[in-house]
């Protein structure tokens, strides 16, 4: 004996088409920036030194600067001491010490591997006219738990994928609890993400060795600028949070964040973005903490609380926003129970082709989760 199943209100087909053209639109946002961003990394404006007194590095550095044209922006330091120095501070990327019969390079690894060994293929030539043998000092290596470079990137993204889901997650699940509560939850949960993952790093794969607390803190005050962010908007953005969000914090964040190839390596958009998109602030205060300690951590510093106050300021608009929309809401109910708005509103459920409110916000938030 068969049982008869309630029949269900059917999506009209242009509420499904604009839902599935959310996913199709994030896609071409991620190939547009992830292959802008990353396809082919070349040098441009590179800033390195030619050591020696102007009076005779100077016409070497001149040739050397017509050789690599806009590729790098070339400049004379007095001494080896001097260009050490400036490599640890990140004022450079390399610096070429001509010599009789043999050269060095004086380069720095913890920067950027990938730079280091561009900046090398780029001065083998420049040694081979002179006739030197060139010899490669990293005189700011990178660690033996960090051989590619590559891990204060990776735990961003570990951090980025938690912080904007789980923002999207607090916005849609308790989208009927009040504001307040929100933000409690989006504050436990940066610190829940960044104690968690932080650990998994450190326990879990000897990483950041040294620096455990000072990578909690940027981890919290990262995370934290996210998730502001997004509890916030999500009352503004609605079915659009994971779009916006995926674009702002994984398309443009990761591509202009410095992890994978330094910004002088990318086309000019995602340097411009490196000065002060929030991932960048995250990758490069690591960076100084662990391989520059004499480098100012100012400006990493800067971006992080600069998108906390971002995010303050979108609490703030999605508070208002999601109190003059409860306040229409009241207005409505209280012409509904009027006789002709019970009228109209009976009129509006006869209407078999659109979905009630409620099941279209359930779509909605299953969407954006």
């Amino acid at each position: 004996m068969s049982t008869a199943h309630p029949p269900t209100a059917q999506a009209p087909m242009r509420t499904v088409l604009s839902h599935v053209i959310v996913p199709i639109l994030m896609g071409l946002i991620m190939c547009a920036a992830y292959l802008g961003g990353f396809h082919k990394p070349s040098p441009h404006h590179v800033p390195v030194a030619v050591v020696g007194q102007a009076q005779q590095a100077g016409p070497l550095a001149a040739k050397v600067q017509d050789a690599f044209g806009d590729e790098a922006d070339v400049r004379t330091i007095a001494t080896p001491e001097q260009a050490t120095d400036q490599l640890k501070h990140l004022k450079i990327s390399a610096a070429y010490v001509p010599g009789d019969g043999k050269a060095e390079l004086l380069t720095a690894g913890g920067a950027s591997d990938t730079t280091k060994s561009v900046v090398e293929k780029m001065f083998r030539p420049v040694a081979e006219k002179q006739h030197d043998a060139l010899t490669v000092k990293d005189v700011a290596p990178l660690t033996e738990d960090d051989p590619a470079g590559q891990n204060g990137f990776f735990f961003l993204v570990a951090l980025t994928v938690a912080a904007y889901a789980t923002s999207i997650a607090i916005g849609a699940a308790a989208a009927s609890r009040p504001f307040a509560q929100r933000i409690a939850l989006a504050a436990g949960a940066a610190v829940v993400i960044s104690t968690i993952e932080l650990a998994i790093a450190a326990w879990g794969y000897d990483m950041f060795g040294g620096h455990v607390l000072a990578t909690w803190a940027l981890s919290l005050l990262y995370t934290a600028g996210v998730l502001t962010v997004g509890v916030g908007l999500h009352p503004i953005v609605g079915r659009f949070a994971t779009l916006l969000y995926s674009a702002i914090f994984v398309a443009l964040n990761f591509t202009s964040s410095g992890g994978v190839f330094a910004p002088v390596m990318q086309p000019s958009f995602f340097g411009w973005l490196h000065d002060f998109w929030i991932g960048s602030g995250f990758v490069e205060a690591l960076r100084r903490i662990i391989y520059f300690p004499d480098a100012s951590i100012a400006g990493p510093l800067t971006i992080l609380f600069g998108w906390l106050v971002v995010g303050l300021l979108c609490l703030a608009a999605g508070c208002a926003v999601e109190q003059r929309r409860v306040a229409r809401a009241r207005e409505l109910e209280e012409a509904a129970s009027s006789p002709v708005g019970r009228h109209a509103e009976q009129a509006h459920q006869d209407e078999r082709d659109e979905l009630d409110p409620e099941t279209e916000e359930e779509l909605e938030e299953n969407v954006a989760v």
